[in-house]
């Protein structure tokens, strides 16, 4: 045979033996070349460092919302950020109001906040013997009140037609209050409770005279909120002018 065909026969078939090696190996090798996994990018072009892993074969749980500022971390559930006070959740007890409301009309109510945002300030002081306020109080409060004992001072003062007095006192869970006030002279004393942040009537009392009470007895002012509470009591006169006063009474559960 001729030489020169033998040698390009012998090229040839190594050439083809060069070509299937790296075909064979990658046929016989069934490892991928990585591990992979399913993933996506959150956002932006950091899809390397900042993307949810996913089992494989599994879809991504969808990301968490955050509503929280640019910058700032969000608090765990159930707390509130630094600075800033906690909506009362809805349906809460907080909400609810401790004894009667009468005033439901919009524009009736509106009037009357207003009027108690720009009433003035009781005087709280001790009470004393022989003044005709405090002995309307006491006679009250032992028809309205009894076996209960006074929460704090007596708030006093004078009073306009149309006029409001108000006070704060603090009513817990572990007690149930009566709140007694009396006006000498005054033909027809009210009262109201607003709970913080004064903006909302918790109970009124519906007596017409010059004695006025929320919460009497059997049914005293009962607050289930596990902390104390500075309620507003607002004394007001419905008709004529005088001196008044308004005494909170107080028993344990």
């Amino acid at each position: 045979m001729d030489p020169k065909l033998v040698a390009r026969r012998v090229s040839l078939a190594a050439l083809a033996l060069a070509a299937l090696v790296p075909a064979a190996v990658a046929c016989g090798d069934k490892k991928p070349a990585n591990n992979a996994s399913a993933s996506f990018s959150l956002g932006g072009d950091d899809a390397g460092t900042n993307a949810q892993q996913c089992p494989p074969g599994q879809m991504c749980p969808p990301p968490p919302v955050n509503n929280c500022p640019p910058g700032q971390q969000c608090p765990p559930p159930g707390q509130c950020p630094p600075g800033q006070q906690c909506p009362p959740p809805q349906g809460s007890a907080s909400a609810a109001p401790l004894g009667s409301v009468f005033t439901t009309d919009p524009n009736q109510l509106a009037q009357l906040l207003a009027a108690i945002a720009q009433g003035a300030q009781a005087q709280l002081g001790p009470m004393g013997v022989g003044d005709p306020v405090e002995l309307g109080v006491k006679a009250a409060a032992a028809k309205y009140a009894p076996g209960m004992s006074p929460e704090g001072q007596m708030a006093k003062g004078n009073l306009a037609e149309g006029g409001h007095l108000a006070f704060v006192v603090n009513m817990d869970a572990n007690h149930c209050y009566t709140v007694v006030a009396f006006g000498a002279g005054i033909a027809d004393v009210g009262l109201n409770l607003l709970m913080p942040p004064y903006t909302v009537l918790s109970a009124q009392d519906n007596l017409t005279g010059p004695t006025a009470v929320i919460g009497p007895s059997p049914k005293p002012l009962c607050p289930i909120i596990p902390m104390a509470v500075p309620y507003k009591v607002d004394i007001y006169s419905r008709k004529g002018a005088g001196p008044v006063g308004a005494q909170v009474y107080s028993k344990p559960k």
